[in-house]
C-alpha cells in the first residue's frame, strides 16, 4: 500500500494533465470586441444616488456583503476587498505576494466568490497546485484531495494559459471580457511587468492602470494588479508605498495599496528572532471604507503553506 507521501507524489505526477482538462481554462479568445472602452456621459440629479449612498452607510456599519474579507482577525471591520476597486500588491520578488493572494483566493471562493487569474509568470497547473496546497493543507496531497479541489474550483475560478505574452491592451480587454461572460468577483493581473510594458515606460504604465481601474469601477468587481518594489541595497524592511517599481501614479491612483514582506533575517537566525513574525502584511493606502491604514504581523505553516495572524494558533479549515 502507498504511504500518503508516495500517494501525494503520485498525484502530482497526474496535477498537469488534470488541470488542463479544467472547464474553467481559457485561451485564445477573440479579444477584439473588447480593445476599445465603451464610453457613456450621464448627467444625473443628485438623488439619483439615494440607494447608493445608504448602501455605503449600512456597509460600513454592519459589513459589505459583497465584499470579500481577508483571512485575519485584525483587518475585520478596518480592511476588505470591495467592488469597483483597485487593489495593488507591492512587494520584493520572493517575498510571497502570490502566494498570500492565493490564500485570500481560497478564503473568497469558500464564501461563493468567483475567481479569474493571468498570471504569465506562472503556468496555470501552478498556480492551481499552490492553491490546492492551501486548501488540502498539506503539501503531500493526495487523490482525494485532488479530486475535491478539482470539485471546488469548478465554475469559481477561471485561469487564462496565455501561450505567450499579452500588450497591455490585451489584458485590459480580458478583464473586460471575462467582466461581461463570466462575472466574476475578483480579477488578478500577477504582475504589471508581465503586461508589455517596458520599465521605463511611465506614461504606458499610468495609462495602463488607468484602464484596468476603468474596468473595475464599471462593473461589480475588484481587481488586483500584483507590482514588483524597488529592493535597493536591501529588503530587511518592509516596502512602503513609493517603493513600487515603475510610475508613481501606479500607487496613487490606486484605491488600496498593499505590502508584502517575508522576514528574512529571521529565516537565516530563526533562534535569535522568534519572538519576530515570519511575515506582515501592510495596508500602505486606502481611499474608501474608513480610510484605516496598519500593518497586520503573521506566521507561516510550512506544511499548510498558509498565513495565521502572529498571537494565533494555526486552525486547520
Amino acid at each position: 500500500m502507498q504511504t500518503r507521501e508516495q500517494a501525494g507524489a503520485t498525484t502530482l505526477d497526474r496535477l498537469a494533465g488534470r488541470i488542463m482538462e479544467s472547464p474553467n481554462l481559457l485561451r485564445d479568445l477573440d479579444l477584439t470586441g473588447y480593445m476599445n472602452p465603451s464610453i457613456s456621459h450621464n448627467v444625473k440629479p443628485a438623488t439619483d444616488y439615494k440607494l447608493q449612498i445608504r448602501d455605503l452607510i449600512v456597509g460600513r456599519h454592519d459589513g459589505d456583503p459583497h465584499a470579500t474579507r481577508l483571512p485575519f482577525s485584525h483587518l475585520r471591520g478596518k480592511f476588505e476587498f470591495r467592488h469597483n476597486e483597485l487593489t495593488i500588491w507591492a512587494g520584493y520578488k520572493g517575498h510571497g505576494k502570490s502566494l498570500l493572494i492565493s490564500q485570500v483566493f481560497n478564503e473568497a471562493i469558500r464564501h461563493g466568490k468567483r475567481i479569474f487569474i493571468f498570471s504569465p509568470e506562472f503556468r496555470p497547473e501552478r498556480v492551481l497546485e499552490r492553491m490546492l496546497y492551501q486548501h488540502a493543507e498539506t503539501t503531500q496531497p493526495t487523490a482525494d484531495d485532488l479530486n475535491a479541489f478539482m470539485r471546488y474550483v469548478t465554475e469559481r475560478v477561471w485561469m487564462y494559459d496565455t501561450q505567450g505574452s499579452l500588450s497591455s491592451r490585451e489584458v485590459v480587454a480580458l478583464c473586460r471580457w471575462v467582466a461581461e461572460h463570466i462575472g466574476v468577483d475578483h480579477v488578478l493581473i500577477d504582475s504589471l511587468m508581465k503586461c508589455g510594458m517596458a520599465p521605463d515606460d511611465y506614461s504606458a504604465q499610468k495609462m495602463f492602470v488607468d484602464q484596468i481601474q476603468t474596468v473595475a469601477h464599471a462593473n461589480p468587481l475588484h481587481i488586483h494588479l500584483v507590482a514588483h518594489a524597488r529592493k535597493g541595497n536591501d529588503d530587511s524592511k518592509p516596502p512602503r508605498l513609493h517603493d513600487i517599481k515603475g510610475a508613481s501614479e501606479i500607487a496613487d491612483m490606486a484605491e488600496n495599496v498593499l505590502a508584502v514582506w517575508r522576514n528574512k533575517e529571521k529565516e537565516k537566525t530563526p533562534d535569535k528572532k522568534s519572538d519576530e513574525p515570519d511575515a506582515s502584511l501592510t495596508v500602505e493606502a486606502q481611499r474608501n471604507g474608513d480610510g484605516w491604514i496598519g500593518n497586520c504581523n503573521l506566521m507561516f505553516n510550512r506544511e499548510a503553506m498558509s498565513f495565521y495572524q502572529l498571537g494565533d494558533e494555526y486552525v486547520r479549515f
